[in-house]
């Protein structure tokens, strides 16, 4: 998924960071095993859905979390 040019403020930047690291630490978790898929492509997978929802106004965490696991379940 190619996203658009777009700058975010330090506070939303922090905020995607922690969404992202939430996400990541609940993927994780629901594994089944941890060399059965990439690591780093999914943790990527989910920092672009946090960054594509957030480039078109998202901005609960709870939401972003969501939308970020749910490219996982897929």
């Amino acid at each position: 998924m190619q996203l658009p040019p777009h700058s975010f403020d330090a506070e939303t930047v922090a905020m995607m960071g922690r969404v992202c690291d939430e996400a990541w630490e609940q993927a994780r978790s629901r594994l089944s095993s941890p060399t059965a898929a990439d690591p780093t492509g999914l943790r990527n997978l989910v920092a672009v859905r946090v960054m594509a929802a957030v480039a078109i106004g998202q901005r609960n965490p709870e939401r972003l979390k969501a939308i970020a696991l749910e490219a996982l379940d897929a």
